[in-house]
Formats: structure tokens, sequence, C-alpha cells
């Protein structure tokens, strides 16, 4: 099929941690000669430009309008749903700057929104603030629920280990605004500037970027480098159009 755009993954389809997985800047180079290409991120750790200057960093040229986050997903849908709460993060620096970006106000006291991503400094005391903002009403979102994160050694908890901590603390469930969800979704779709069917999405996820792509009406294409094993594809019920060894 003749595609109109692309939309890539980063972990486990560009690259493992801070290792450039092997073909995949020829690969970028030929699909931006074929229409447009989009990233795409669960990992909300890092701001749009930072993931941009990483991907420079290891040779693949990307702006930073080419590229969406669940912490710029969540930082959009505060800012419009939510503007002047308070929000209690617990994540790391480019969530918190995504939404300060935005206005909006990111503090530890009378919050009326707390927004969970993954934070590799997570703390009992992170949890009991954030159990205590609960209970008192606050809204509870969650960048994502991807129970791990593919580095080059291998799989680390991912940030749904820390959103299971924060629901199970509080009794509440988290609305999600990253992969699979339709807040995600919807964003992806504004700044393709084509329609679904043109479009492949390719991931290394079934549960979030397979059945995200599925939902939206897209094609999509799993790759084998990052956190499914093609065992697992013919387990699951959600099936991908392609399933490829790598990028």
């Amino acid at each position: 099929m003749h595609f109109k755009a692309f939309v890539l993954d980063l972990d486990g389809v560009v690259y493992r941690g801070r290792t450039l997985l092997p073909g995949v800047e020829e690969k970028i180079a030929k699909l931006r000669r074929r229409g447009r290409v989009l990233f795409v991120t669960n990992n909300s750790t890092k701001t749009r430009a930072e993931y941009a200057e990483k991907l420079s960093s290891l040779g693949v040229e990307v702006r930073e309008d080419e590229i969406i986050t669940s912490a710029y997903a969540a930082a959009l849908y505060i800012a419009e749903h939510y503007p002047r709460a308070g929000v209690y993060v617990i994540g790391e620096a480019g969530l918190r700057k995504e939404l300060e970006w935005r206005g909006i106000s990111v503090r530890e006291s009378d919050c009326g929104v707390v927004v969970v991503g993954l934070d590799r400094r997570f703390t009992y005391e992170k949890l009991a603030i954030a159990q205590n903002h609960l209970l008192r009403g606050a809204e509870l979102l969650a960048t994502n629920r991807d129970p791990t994160l593919v580095t080059e050694r291998g799989p680390i908890p991912g940030a749904g280990s820390i959103v299971a901590a924060v629901e199970r603390a509080s009794g509440r469930r988290a609305k999600l605004v990253g992969k699979p969800s339709k807040i995600m979704g919807e964003l992806i779709l504004r700044h393709l500037g084509a329609e679904p069917q043109d479009a492949l999405l390719i991931g290394d996820r079934l549960d979030t970027d397979i059945a995200m792509g599925k939902a939206l009406g897209m094609r999509t294409a799993l790759v084998l480098t990052g956190a499914t094993k093609r065992e697992e594809v013919e387990r699951s019920r959600i099936k991908p159009d392609y399933v490829l060894d790598r990028l």
C-alpha cells in the first residue's frame, strides 16, 4: 500500500535507551520522502524539544513539532479542562515543564488535579501527598499505563506501575491521556494532516500502539525490537496488519 503519513513510537522502535536501533536513520529518511512522519511517545520524562535534541544527537534530525509526548498531551488537556486548577505532579522535569509552559500552576498544596507519569524518584511521601489530594476530591490523570520501559539494559518499571500504586492508595481510577486513549488519538489526527486510512502506525506494544492505531482507523505495524515478542502476537486478540523484525 501507499501511505501518506507515518506515526512512529520511539522507545523500542527508533531506539533503546541511548542506542539508536540498526538501520533506523536510513529508514526514517526513506519514510520522509514518501510522506509526513510524526513521532509519538508515552514517555513523559522529557519535553518535545528535549526529544528532538536526543534524536538529533543519535543522527535523526527532527523538529519539535514532529513530536507528540504524553506530557504534551496532558498539558494540553489540563489547560483546556482545568485551566485554573493547581496540579500536583508525580513525574519528571519533562512533564513539569510542559505543564508550566502552558501557564498551569504546578504545586504541592491546594491541588485540583493529580497527574502521574514515569518518576524514577518516586517515594512514599509523594504517594501520600497524591493520596491526600485525591481523597479531598482532586481529579486523577495518568500519562500512560505502560508497565515497563524498554532500555538498552532491558525492561525497567514503567509509569503504569506508579499509576497503579496511586490508584490503589486512593481508590480512584485514573483518566488516561496517553496511548491508546482517545485524547492522544485525536491529538495525533490533528497533527497528521492526513486521513487515518492513509497513515501507518508503527509501534512495539500491542495494547497501546497497535490498539490505538486500529481504533483510529490506521494500518498498523508491530516491530519486534521492543516490548512484544512474536509469540505474544499469536496469542493476542489485537492483531497488527504487519509484523516486522525491525523498522
